[in-house]
Parts: structure tokens; C-alpha cells; sequence
């Protein structure tokens, strides 16, 4: 297994992406695709579904999705519990291991009996012969990798029974799931797909963050708003239940039978309240934007120090009164907290703003990096970064976790480019552009990225062959999930789940 730092490494643009066994590469997709399969091909284990110590969980048509020693659900419990244990998940005996293993275990019963009606209704046999031909072949009777006659006569009837009955449903269920997702991608289909994947681009860049807007701006933009930026230190009580109780808990400050603070620290609903409702100085903006009528603010505004204002209802239903602490002050121009306020209120208000500055310096960036990129990174101050080789492939389609057969922008080390794969403008941009050409600036993450296109390059051969090889299974894997998750969610299956393991749960412990 490769160590935590290898997906860091980064080769030459000459190395390929398997350059090592592509054996064990391919040995890794066949695992992958089984291993996904493996919730629609669960073999049965045997045994009958029959028995006194019965709980059901639900139904499939009708027929009852129970627990039964020795059942179907009983060896998909097992089985799952295995399967997590191997994963590092230990049975640690509290309700919510319990509850994913029944669940999951809950979901197989309900896959394999919905496959089994399916293959009965479409008319899906098995025949002796073939039931024959799987029971000489089992391990069970085989003595140096030859059938035994003695092993066979040896058996219990009934443990044969079983077993052909076990071959008969496994291969009832095979049969439909092949027959339901079995796939043959035309020439045409797979052409094109090569041919998104064959051209790639490997692209430079730079990113001129959101973050970059200059104090001076701010400031220039308070200056020019100052009402948005006066300042009132205030304390509050906030009540929710009522603009009545509000009015008594006021009556009460008022009357002087309970200071501010006390009735704060008894009545008030908000973060200020262990505070005896003191809420620091706000700006008029932030105030402004609590209430729910704007005449409101302006009545606070006028109040002088130590008033109490009338209640005021808020945006979100509750109610309010304030008493002032220090009257509305000018913004101070210039400190380092209203500089912080500009770009909070620019953000959630007016972040264009923001926007059209960096996207003109971005603009400014391409226009001088047109003749040489890096010296007009290096003149501005800024870091070029730059891609492994990527497809045009929207949203990575075709990625199916540890590999992709189309391949796909890898950024994981390139924050920037979070998200970029599913960007009509950042791929338009890479991909109409010509080696050695400088896009315009595009808008992604809180960053005006301006690329280049560092160079065109093909995809390996031998990538084109995987893809070529194993296009169908993926579309087979996606239409496994597809064909389990429709069952799940059909109205032939009757969950009664969560109801059934609570009551057993609860009589186990």
C-alpha cells in the first residue's frame, strides 16, 4: 500500500498516472467493482425462512422480511457484522452498532427477496442439470481439487437440499441483476469518450483573492455611507414568547421593581443575556438588520444615553427593547474594527463590490502576462501555480472514488481550484485557449483566477485501454446501485425497521 504522503507526489509531465504494475491496477477495479456488486450478489447462506423464534421487520409483496435462526436475515446479520469488523469497526454492544448492522442486513433480506420475485415473474428457471453441474463443482465434496463421490454420499440430505436450493437463488438472482444491468457501449459512445479524455491540458495560474480589496477601499466606502456605520453601544432583553411579556418585563425596569440587568439575566432569550443584557457597541447597519420595521432603528437612534427604547419586533418573530449606553457616534475612519465591519457588510450585502475590484486587478494581471506569465506574476507578487495534466470532464463523471476512467482536475492541493471541474467558465476557459494563451479572468472560490495554457498533451495509451476495457462495468456498477436503490425505495417493500429492532432492542437489554 502506498503511504499517506504518495498522493502528494507529483511526477514529471512525461510520467504516466499507472506507470507502475497496471496488473495490480486492474486487480484493484475488479475488486472495486465487486466489491460495490457485492450488496446485489450477497449469496445465500441457506436454511429456511421458517420458525418460532420469529421477528419481522416487514415485507416484500407481502412476503414477511423476519429474523429466524438460520435464515436468510439471520446470515446477512453475521455477515455484516464481519464485514464491519474487518473494517476496523468493533462491535463496542451499544444500540447504534446494532442498529447498522440490522439495517444494512434489513436492506439485503429486502434486495434479495425483491430479485428473487423479479427473476420468478419474468420467467427466470434454473434447470437440474445446471444445479448438477454447480454441486460437483462445490468445495464441500471436492477431495485434491476432485470431485468425491464419498464426500458426497456423506452428506446429510437436507445439507443438500439446502445447497441446491442455495445454487438455485444465487443463480435465480444473477441472472436478473445481468440480464437488468449488463451493458455494450456502441463504437460511437466509447469514440467520443476517448476522445474527451485523449486531450488534456496542463494550465498555469494565478489567483488574486477576494481578500486583497485594500483598506483604503473600505474606508472610502464608509466615508461615503456613514449612516451604515454609526455606532451605538447598547444592552438588550430579548423575549420570544410574546410582544405582552415584553411589554411586562419593560413595565417592570421601568417601574424600578427589576433593574435592566437583573431582568436580563431572568427574562432575556439571546446571547447578551448572562451579560445582563449588555451587547457591546453595534454598528447601525448590524442593528438595522435585526428589526423588523426600519422606522424602528431610526426611534433608537434618536434616544439618548441611559434611555430605554419602545419594543420592537425582530426579523425572526421575537421581541426587543434596548436602553442606550452611548449615543449614536460617526464611524472612525481609519480603525482596524470598522475596516473588519466594511468587508462583513460588503460581503453579505454588496459583495459585487469586491468582485469588480479584483476582477479589474486580475485584468490588469493578464493584460501584462500575455508575453511572459511568470515575470508578470513576479512583478504583481504573486504565486503561479500549476496543474497536473486534466480531460474535459464536467463534474468528473465516470469517478467512481479510487480511479477515473476519463481522469479529472485534480486539486487537492490547489484550493483555488475547488470546485473547478464543475465550472462551465473556468473549462471553457482552459479548453478554447491555445498553448501558451491567457484566459480573462474567471470568478471561482472568492478568487479572479487568470490561467495559461502551459501545454496539450495526449493521454497514455494505456489509459485509453482501461477505458476503453472497463466503460461498461462502471455503467454496470452505477446501474447496480440504481436497481438496489429503486427496490429500497419501491412500494412493494413495507419498512417497519426502526419499530421492530426498538422493540427488540429494548427486550435484549
Amino acid at each position: 500500500m502506498a503511504s499517506s504522503n504518495d498522493k502528494h507526489v507529483r511526477p514529471e509531465a512525461s510520467d504516466t498516472r499507472h506507470r507502475g504494475n497496471s496488473f495490480i491496477y486492474i486487480g484493484t477495479v475488479i475488486l472495486l467493482i465487486i466489491t460495490v456488486l457485492a450488496f446485489v450478489f450477497v449469496p445465500a447462506m441457506g436454511g429456511s425462512m421458517d420458525g418460532s423464534d420469529e421477528l419481522t421487520f416487514g415485507s416484500w409483496n407481502n412476503k414477511p422480511i423476519s429474523f429466524v435462526q438460520g435464515g436468510y436475515f439471520s446470515s446477512q446479520v453475521q455477515q455484516v457484522k464481519a464485514q464491519y469488523e474487518s473494517q476496523g469497526i468493533k462491535d463496542t454492544g451499544d444500540q447504534f452498532f446494532a442498529y447498522r448492522v440490522w439495517q444494512r442486513a434489513f436492506e439485503n433480506t429486502a434486495v434479495h427477496l425483491a430479485l428473487l420475485d423479479y427473476a420468478q415473474r419474468a420467467g427466470i428457471s434454473v434447470s437440474e442439470s445446471f444445479i448438477d453441474a454447480r454441486m460437483i463443482e462445490n468445495q464441500a465434496f471436492m477431495d485434491n481439487g476432485v470431485f468425491s463421490k464419498r464426500k458426497y454420499r456423506e452428506a446429510t440430505n437436507s445439507a443438500k437440499i439446502a445447497l441446491r436450493k442455495e445454487i438455485e437463488t444465487s443463480a435465480l438472482k444473477g441472472r436478473y441483476v445481468t440480464d437488468s444491468v449488463s451493458y455494450i457501449a456502441s463504437k460511437a459512445e466509447t469514440g467520443f469518450l476517448k476522445a474527451i479524455a485523449q486531450s488534456q491540458r496542463v494550465v498555469e495560474y494565478v489567483a488574486v483573492p477576494f481578500s486583497a480589496y485594500p483598506d483604503e477601499e473600505r474606508f472610502a466606502f464608509a466615508s461615503a455611507n456613514p449612516a451604515a456605520f454609526k455606532r451605538l453601544a447598547l444592552s438588550q432583553i430579548t423575549v420570544s414568547s410574546s410582544k405582552k411579556e415584553a411589554e411586562q418585563v419593560k413595565a417592570k425596569v421601568g417601574s424600578g421593581s427589576l433593574s435592566f440587568d437583573e431582568a436580563a439575566k431572568a427574562h432575556s432569550k439571546d446571547d447578551f443575556a448572562s451579560k445582563g443584557g449588555n451587547a457591546g457597541a453595534r454598528y447601525a447597519w448590524e442593528i438595522k438588520s435585526d428589526l423588523k420595521e426600519a422606522s424602528d432603528f431610526e426611534a433608537l437612534q434618536s434616544l439618548g444615553k441611559g434611555e430605554v427604547s419602545p419594543v420592537f419586533e425582530t426579523l425572526v418573530g421575537s421581541w426587543v427593547f434596548y436602553r442606550v449606553d452611548e449615543a449614536s457616534a460617526d464611524p472612525d475612519l481609519g480603525s482596524a474594527d470598522l475596516a473588519k465591519n466594511v468587508t462583513k457588510y460588503l460581503n453579505r450585502n454588496e459583495k459585487g463590490r469586491i468582485e469588480d475590484w479584483v476582477v479589474a486587478k486580475a485584468s490588469e494581471f493578464a493584460a501584462a502576462a500575455s508575453s511572459d506569465f511568470k515575470a508578470a506574476a513576479t512583478a504583481k507578487g504573486y504565486e503561479v501555480k500549476e496543474t497536473q495534466p486534466f480531460p474535459l470532464n464536467y463534474g468528473k463523471a465516470l469517478d467512481i472514488g479510487y480511479f477515473s476512467l476519463l481522469g479529472s482536475l485534480d486539486a487537492t492541493d490547489l484550493p483555488e481550484l475547488r470546485g473547478a471541474d464543475t465550472s462551465e467558465r473556468f473549462l471553457s476557459a482552459a479548453f478554447s485557449l491555445e498553448a501558451g494563451q491567457v484566459s480573462k479572468p474567471v470568478v471561482l472560490n472568492d478568487f479572479a483566477i487568470v490561467l495559461r495554457v502551459k501545454e496539450i498533451k495526449n493521454a497514455d495509451e494505456g489509459d485509453m485501454g482501461l477505458l476503453e476495457a472497463y466503460y461498461p462495468t462502471v455503467v454496470q456498477q452505477n446501474a447496480s446501485r440504481e436497481l438496489a436503490a429503486a427496490i429500497l425505495a419501491s412500494p412493494s417493500l413495507k419498512d417497519d425497521f426502526i419499530a421492530a429492532f426498538s422493540r427488540a432492542y429494548s427486550q435484549t437489554n
